[in-house]
């Protein structure tokens, strides 16, 4: 008996290891209300797919024949398929640190990475852990496109520019000076976010 109660004891251990309660997550300054708490699972949280897109204003489907759920907000489409790593919005894929899964019955996605994609700031408040979520308005979308506008037809960034510009991806960890740094796909960013989000400079081009 004994050595069964080890074995159950040793797999509940696992299984809170593996995926781990997490935080709150507000949006726009709003708690993110859901009878499901997140989860931590491999360092990224993730929430219940239909209360982070509804949130952030988008409309959910799903296709339990390929299981895949798609989510539409204007001219962004978002899908994703349960266990699997690859997201593709707006027909471009993108490789995710943890896939959409399944937990405690309910159906969970990452956080950020759909943040991000929604056209939203994504930051970690430590002292309230916390995850702070807050969408750009129109002015702040159309600087961003601007800079991504000058990224592409600027060969290389000047000595000045460096401490304001950096190149990250939706769901990468580190921040990068190098726009082509190991041939990744960025888009732009400023230092200040990239720190606000937890990014940690590319050992390569950062100096």
């Amino acid at each position: 008996m004994k050595w069964k109660k080890l074995i159950a004891t040793t797999l509940a251990t696992a299984l809170i290891s593996t995926n781990a309660f997490a935080a709150n997550i507000t949006i726009n300054g709003n708690n993110l209300q859901s009878d499901t708490s997140p989860v931590i699972a491999n360092g990224r949280t993730l929430v219940p797919v239909r209360h982070i897109f509804e949130s952030l204003g988008a409309t959910v489907s799903w296709d339990s024949s390929t299981k895949t759920i798609t989510a539409i907000r204007g001219t962004t489409n978002i899908e994703l398929v349960l266990n699997q790593s690859t997201a593709v919005v707006n027909g471009n894929s993108y490789t995710l640190d943890v896939p959409p899964q399944i937990i405690d019955g309910r159906t969970m996605v990452p956080a950020r990475f759909i943040a991000e994609n929604l056209n939203c700031n994504v930051s970690w408040d430590a002292t309230t852990q916390t995850v702070v979520i807050s969408e750009l308005d129109a002015t702040q979308s159309n600087i961003a496109e601007k800079q991504t506008t000058t990224t592409t037809n600027t060969p290389a960034d000047s000595a000045d520019e460096k401490g304001k510009t950096v190149y990250i991806t939706r769901t990468g960890k580190k921040y990068h000076y190098d726009s082509t740094c190991n041939g990744g796909n960025y888009f732009s960013s400023t230092l200040d976010e990239a720190l606000a989000m937890g990014l940690t400079p590319c050992s390569k081009c950062v100096h």
